[in-house]
């Protein structure tokens, strides 16, 4: 078996992006939207909400396609919002209509609150500064001391999770709505 070039690995990755996109964008058309009925598909579609929200706001400030003060209507690039829509839809849809997936997504939110809190409490100044650097390549050595990282560590944790998009993470975002971005 021969090895991929770094082209051939790059031609296949658009491929597949490509492929994915399409069903993604033909599925999220031909599901039907639905109000959730359940706490735990309530609280999904909270989650979703404030996503959606954080995703004007992104838009609104040129973060797709390069174009500032735009709506979601004309982005071109519209391909993680179609995966937000239809895993929002699928997800409502399941937890809605079927008791085990509705008891699966309620054990998936205990464990992520879980998980997140446990990672919050483990994570070291030394693994931050290197997820740093691996994830985002941005090197922050030398730019705060330890004892800082040590009174914000939740700050540094929603930095390391989402790097410039923490930001959108609390409330004072939530009820900003950039104006002619509503669906």
């Amino acid at each position: 078996m021969r090895k991929c070039s770094a082209i051939d690995k790059w031609i296949l990755l658009h491929v597949r992006k490509t492929l994915l996109n399409l069903a993604v964008r033909f599925l999220n058309a031909l599901i039907r939207d639905r109000a959730p009925e359940w706490p735990q598909t309530i609280l999904l579609e909270q989650v979703y909400r404030r996503m959606f929200q954080a995703y004007r706001i992104e838009a609104y400030c040129g973060r797709f396609d390069d174009v500032p003060y735009q709506s979601l209507r004309a982005l071109e690039d519209r391909h993680f919002l179609n995966v937000l829509e239809l895993s929002r839809k699928l997800l409502i849809y399941l937890g809605d209509t079927d008791r085990y997936y509705r008891q699966w997504l309620g054990l998936f939110f205990l464990l992520i609150s879980d998980s997140v809190e446990e990672q919050r409490k483990n994570l070291g100044y030394q693994e931050f500064l290197d997820s740093a650097w691996n994830q985002w390549e941005f090197d922050m050595r030398g730019g705060f001391p330890s004892e800082f990282f040590e009174v914000h560590r939740e700050l540094f944790q929603q930095i390391q999770l989402a790097n410039h998009l923490f930001t959108l993470c609390g409330k004072r975002y939530e009820n900003i709505v950039p104006p002619d971005t509503q669906k």
